[in-house]
């Protein structure tokens, strides 16, 4: 069947809804007349995600502006930076990496994690993750722009370790990110938003403030952005302060993509063992940390370590467990009737 043709299906279909919360008679009804968006819609990327991605952790930069991006000891920055080689232009916000390279609220291994896992079952145009990298800053400049403080956490390095994240455009902190009348009669809507509650699922997202969801202010097209991943993958210390109904742990939406279980369900375990090293960064003769292409985890039990020379960034095996647990869980609430597809 062509495109076109499920998209008229799913909307004229209705399918049963089994226990999520609610009886069995009721039912999730797509009647709205809204399709998905094209598959060349990049709504609220500066850049194409993966070039995006090339573009921070590699080419040649120069900084435009720098301004704070927020509180706390990681103390986030928001600068404007322009690609020479390319013309590309873009907002990023970047955040030093902290001398354990790892922490409960600044976790640059769980932040790479997300941005990664993202495509066992999303293709780049439904990302929901901002392009997140480590980039290595020339101390000199750092410290040129940072009244001369600073010092690298790798001995011998003669660079700042930086997590660098793009900067959507145009987006804002909903009042209410589920609408659930919404959700049956716009189905880019519940796209979107199902396969945002798809990704805080699979990484455990504990982190339930609202500020970390954003979405597109173009209200025919909103878009969901999880933008702030470090409290995720099985973390025990977390603010249970927030009101549960601002959690998306757990599936809270009615129904999900057909596209996207397919996809998960054909996985197997190996399928994601790259997520024990997301990244992986070396020290060169100048003294930079450099990307280079990943090997097998120095301790499969630690997710940011280094020996020698090599720097490394991922999940533990546990963790990397705990993530197939949940796709078998959701596959098989799925299988079970348990949750609906679309």
């Amino acid at each position: 069947m062509s495109k076109t043709g499920r998209r008229i299906l799913l909307l004229l279909v209705s399918v049963s809804l089994a226990a999520c919360g609610t009886t069995q008679s009721q039912k999730v009804r797509f009647t709205g007349s809204v399709p998905i968006r094209s598959d060349q819609d990049y709504a609220n990327w500066p850049v194409e995600p993966l070039k995006a991605a090339l573009l921070m952790q590699e080419a040649k930069y120069k900084v435009l502006s720098v301004e704070p991006a927020g509180s706390g000891t990681t103390r986030p920055e928001k600068a404007e930076i322009l690609f020479p080689e390319t013309g590309d232009k873009f907002y990023v916000k970047g955040k030093l990496v902290s001398h354990s390279l790892d922490g409960i609220n600044n976790s640059p291994r769980k932040e790479l994690a997300a941005w990664q896992l993202q495509t066992l079952f999303l293709e780049p145009v439904d990302f929901v993750v901002p392009a997140t990298v480590l980039r290595c800053l020339p101390l000199q400049r750092w410290r040129d722009n940072h009244n001369g403080k600073g010092t690298p956490i790798i001995p011998g390095t003669k660079c700042m370790l930086s997590d660098v994240t793009i900067w959507m455009e145009n987006v804002t902190v909903p009042d209410e990110l589920y609408e659930e009348e919404r959700f049956l009669n716009d189905l880019n809507y519940a796209y979107h938003l199902a396969n945002f509650n798809i990704l805080a699922y699979l990484i455990n997202l504990r982190d339930n403030r609202k500020g970390n969801v954003l979405v597109s202010k173009d209200a025919n097209n909103r878009r969901v952005f999880a933008v702030d991943n470090g409290v995720s993958f099985g973390t025990i210390w977390y603010n249970w302060f927030y009101p549960p109904t601002y959690s998306w742990r757990e599936i809270s939406v009615p129904a999900l993509p057909q596209k996207s279980i397919d996809r998960l369900r054909k996985l197997r375990r190996e399928d994601l063992d790259f997520l024990m090293v997301v990244s992986q960064l070396e020290v060169d003769a100048d003294g930079m940390l450099r990307t280079v292409q990943a090997s097998a985890p120095i301790d499969p039990e630690q997710g940011a370590q280094r020996e020698g020379t090599t720097v490394q960034f991922g999940l533990t095996e546990d963790e990397v467990e705990d993530v197939w647990e949940r796709i078998e869980e959701l596959i098989e609430q799925v299988d079970e009737g348990e949750i609906t597809l679309f």
